[in-house]
């Protein structure tokens, strides 16, 4: 409010009080609270561009605590999946190499569509964090579900354990004492054909016995096949032994069991002949692993010692011809 205002009357020679007219005391007061809201407005603006409310204080603290919990999720995540790769790995080089189990699919590659999930995170300040920490705990998510189907199955072979060890081709199909023991005389793998003299590939072992030697069962299984033939295998039979194992015995002269027939680990299922093409008394043996051709001398460990099997492996790596 303006204070009132005096002057000096030389006449009356006092002070009078001058009057304004109401229209300038409107305006002043007018004025004064034109810069008086002028100035809170300049002094409001410059403490909300200098200085921080309350409000946005709580916030920005707010957003700091979540950074550093990111931070420390993403530096979990990244320590549960080396966990989780070294899991993979036991599995993978440990696990399914004593259960001769497949491996388990690739199911962690990212598609662009759980890439693209994340997009509307680039909006905000801390977007491509929790997007890149969202992508990395799904990726997690997947390999996790993965690794348990993979230990589901394991699971399943362990509780088959004693079917499976029983069932594998492990021993010698001919007794390797006494007179009707088969001599390993031809191993696995490119050797020269008796009748074309030329390097073929020999799918398994070739055992030379005199006729009518006893041929054995290498694994619990089932004689899937008795096939009669005049050239290639011969008389032949194959037994299925599940868990993805088959043995055929080739050149046989005689069938000791009928198709169908389930059979033990060492049971007499035929016996030596040189049928097919065959250049001599002789078995030919051979391992099958889920459809393809294995090496059978490494499976043959059940009947006989360390050295007795090293010996076996070397006499097997050795070039020179089959018998048929």
């Amino acid at each position: 409010m303006a204070r009132p205002r005096y002057e000096f009357n030389p006449v009356k020679l006092v002070f009078e009080q001058v009057k304004m007219p109401w229209q300038r005391q409107l305006l002043s007061l007018l004025g004064f609270f034109s810069v008086a809201v002028v100035s809170s407005v300049v002094v409001i603006s410059l403490a909300y561009t200098f200085l921080d409310s309350p409000k946005e204080k709580k916030l920005k603290e707010e957003l700091a605590e979540m950074e550093l919990r990111y931070e420390a999720l993403d530096e979990r995540t990244r320590l549960m999946r080396a966990a989780l790769k070294d899991l993979e790995q036991r599995d993978l080089n440990i696990y399914r190499v004593i259960f001769e189990a497949d491996p388990i699919p690739n199911e962690t590659i990212r598609s662009k569509e759980q890439i693209n999930a994340y997009k509307y995170l680039a909006q905000y300040e801390y977007g491509p964090l929790m997007a890149t920490t969202s992508l990395k705990i799904d990726a997690l998510s997947r390999e996790m579900v993965a690794q348990s189907k993979s230990y589901d199955e394991l699971s399943r072979h362990i509780k088959n354990k004693n079917a499976l060890l029983e069932a594998m081709p492990a021993i010698q199909p001919m007794a390797f004492r006494g007179k009707n023991r088969g001599e390993l005389v031809s191993g696995f793998g490119y050797r020269i054909d008796p009748i074309y003299k030329s390097a073929k590939f020999h799918e398994g072992l070739d055992f030379a016995a005199p006729i009518s030697a006893p041929v054995y069962a290498t694994g619990n299984g089932q004689v899937k096949e008795l096939v009669h033939l005049d050239k290639g295998y011969g008389n032949f039979l194959v037994i299925d032994h599940g868990f993805g194992y088959q043995t055929k015995y080739a050149h046989l002269s005689r069938f000791e069991v009928q198709k169908g027939q389930i059979v033990k680990r060492g049971q007499l299922i035929g016996r030596v002949g040189n049928t097919g093409k065959s250049t001599g008394p002789h078995l030919h043996y051979e391992v099958i692993k889920g459809g393809r051709k294995m090496n059978p001398v490494y499976f043959i460990f059940n009947d006989m010692s360390p050295d007795q099997h090293d010996q076996l492996i070397t006499k097997a790596s050795q070039a020179n011809q089959s018998l048929d």
